[in-house]
């Protein structure tokens, strides 16, 4: 007899661990399409709330803009974080074949603060560059899909990093986390610079 009810008892307990680890995957799947809208609203309030009617008309935007009214696609909004402390430092808009990185008004970067040209210019972007003109050398690539990126200046400050044929999604990802990564660097070393 109790036997029987120490059977049934781990027979419940089976039943009730697989039914929270169901629910909690459901609420975890909940949690994770939460987020990422509150990131994408945020990441369009703070580019249209936040910044001077100057940087608002900049060629990028008005291209997208256009490409919308011609019924063409709508930018995926993606907000970029600095690792150590999780604030916005960057505002990536993304489209098939395009993405137009704009650091966020309260973001100062200069393109002579390192690692910038060493490594995302000079390594990471070029080597890309490199590598699709080299494909297309060989006949596996069709030629004008080869990456194509342009940085952006005014007063001294990057205002954007247009990066066009970026290819695959692994390569935008790859792309997003490195100059995540490369604008942090430079934070702390401008705020080296500071002290």
């Amino acid at each position: 007899m109790e036997m029987s009810t120490s059977d049934e008892q781990l027979k419940r307990a089976a039943d009730l661990k697989l039914w929270i680890e169901s629910r909690i995957a459901e609420l975890q799947e909940e949690i994770d399409k939460l987020r990422e809208a509150q990131t994408m609203v945020d990441a369009v309030l703070r580019s249209s709330s936040f910044r001077p009617a100057s940087e608002v008309v900049s060629p990028p935007r008005t291209e997208s803009r256009r490409q919308t009214e011609e019924g063409g696609e709508i930018p995926e909004m993606r907000e970029l974080r600095r690792d150590r402390g999780g604030e916005t430092i960057a505002v990536a808009q993304v489209t098939r074949d395009r993405v137009v990185i704009e650091p966020v008004a309260e973001v100062t970067l200069r393109s002579e603060t390192p690692p910038f040209k060493s490594f995302l210019v000079g390594k990471i972007l070029t080597g890309m560059k490199t590598k699709d003109e080299d494909l297309a050398a060989k006949g596996k690539m069709p030629r004008g899909r080869e990456i194509r990126f342009n940085v952006a200046e005014k007063a001294g400050r990057i205002s954007n990093i247009t990066i066009e044929n970026y290819g695959e999604s692994e390569r935008l990802t790859e792309i997003l986390n490195t100059v995540g990564w490369t604008f942090s660097r430079m934070l702390e070393k401008g705020a080296t610079a500071q002290r």
